[in-house]
């Protein structure tokens, strides 16, 4: 069940208006495709995660200020037995792994390393989680949504979902995860 919604961000439609009377900068209308696009990205996993159990709990978009530190979330699902954080991305094309660092290819642009986003979140969370004394299981997954992604040289226990493998995923998560209790609905009102 979806207890909090996914709202286009004010960012994306304030640049899209000024998209429509003006021409942005190529920075701001880079930044605007990438808003754009990653806000896609969230909406089809959105859709993933909506047509799959009733006794779940989904919430989308979250922000958090713990320990005077922000962090996002992109979708967070609560299960009988673990808390899922999914950092969703929608990137698209050729990259690789090397020495912890991410490139495009064949350009070799280093590009920000969307592990190092989700280790900081699911380390904020589970302090928080700690705080709360909230003692279900915490797994911080990336999703990448885009079927014309694929990154090579992934390391086998990378946390990560690619397109071919996230049909199978919500599956497992299906045959496999318990029903949220009744106490799991007082996490999202804390």
């Amino acid at each position: 069940m979806i207890v909090k919604l996914r709202y286009e961000p004010e960012e994306l439609k304030l640049l899209r208006c000024l998209q429509g009377r003006m021409r942005l900068s190529p920075k701001d209308y880079s930044y605007f495709l990438n808003l754009e696009k990653g806000f896609s990205g969230e909406q089809q996993f959105d859709q993933l995660l909506e047509q799959s159990s009733e006794e779940w709990i989904i919430l989308n978009d979250l922000l958090f200020d713990y320990s005077n530190t922000l962090f996002q979330i992109d979708s967070l699902l609560i299960t009988g037995d673990c808390i899922y954080i999914f950092e969703v991305k929608n990137y698209e094309g050729d990259f690789y792994i090397d020495q912890d660092r991410w490139y495009t290819a064949p350009s070799k642009n280093e590009v920000k390393n969307p592990l190092l986003q989700l280790q900081r979140s699911e380390s904020l969370l589970r302090r928080l989680l700690h705080e709360l004394r909230v003692k279900t299981p915490l797994k911080a997954l990336l999703i990448f949504i885009n079927l014309e992604f694929h990154l090579y040289q992934a390391a086998m226990n990378l946390p990560a979902i690619f397109p071919a493998q996230l049909n199978r995923f919500i599956d497992t998560l299906k045959m496999k995860s318990q029903p949220a209790t009744k106490n799991h609905f007082v996490l999202p009102k804390s």
